[in-house]
């Protein structure tokens, strides 16, 4: 069992939200997909994305934060990776269609990050294209799980120096799902203990809180997930909040 609470938010400088969120009780797939910025219809990308992963449609266009509580359910098939990179390729192709169709001359694309619980072997799949990203609370300790595919990340562990690094923009993105060849999720398997949380966002909330502050958040309101999600939203917004920003906080109990 979990329990679960959600955000997603255009910002104070964003006339509309391209962050899409999936809530999929049913087969326990939590996803959120976010428009990539400057290209062509990212409302219309992200919003694909995470349609090509509803299975009952349970898919939430969501534009406040909300309590859920379910139980943990069986994974559909035992070819999950094959199932979930086939999602990408669907997300992929239908983009396509839509830039053929609307005369759209340019990319259009979405970062991915979702979870998937796997009763099979009593773990989390998790998987993600680009820089909206994946955390792990446990123990008062708060590690990240994805690394971002993003140039800024690439030069980073290339050792670059810091002038180079900066200067490539630290939201160009290497990977993510749109209307070119589709790149393979990364894909890993995480297992938990309960009281762990899992935290899903988009990077309107991770560029403008620090490692250490969403510790702090955790630390100080784990045991209050509707309060805790409401402090991270109430600090992006705080740093101005420029982005669409997007979370999903899963507690598992």
């Amino acid at each position: 069992m979990f329990n679960l609470v959600f955000f997603t938010d255009a910002g104070l400088k964003r006339g509309h939200n391209e962050d899409s969120i999936l809530i999929d009780k049913k087969s326990a797939t939590f996803i959120i997909a976010d428009g990539m910025g400057g290209h062509k219809k990212g409302e219309v990308a992200s919003r694909i994305v995470a349609e090509c992963f509803i299975k009952q449609n349970d898919y939430i266009p969501a534009d406040k934060t909300e309590n859920l509580r379910d139980e943990e359910t069986l994974v559909p098939n035992n070819s999950l990776e094959e199932e979930l990179n086939h999602n990408i390729q669907v997300a992929s192709k239908k983009m396509r269609e839509y830039v053929i169709k609307n005369d759209i001359d340019g990319t259009m694309g979405s970062t991915i990050v979702g979870i998937k619980y796997v009763i099979s072997i009593q773990a989390w799949a998790l998987f993600h294209l680009g820089d909206s990203r994946a955390y792990l609370f446990r123990n008062n300790s708060l590690s990240q799980l994805t690394e971002d595919h993003s140039k800024y990340e690439e030069l980073k562990r290339k050792n670059m120096p810091k002038e180079e690094i900066e200067k490539s923009g630290k939201n160009v993105i290497t990977k993510a799902v749109g209307n070119f060849d589709p790149f393979p999720l990364e894909i890993q398997y995480i297992s938990t203990k309960p009281l762990d949380i899992l935290f899903l966002c988009s990077d309107g909330v991770s560029d403008l809180c620090t490692h250490e502050e969403l510790l702090l958040l955790f630390i100080q309101y784990r045991d209050n997930l509707t309060l805790l999600s409401t402090q991270i939203k109430q600090l992006v917004y705080n740093r101005g909040a420029r982005d669409n920003l997007s979370a999903i906080i899963v507690e598992i109990l």
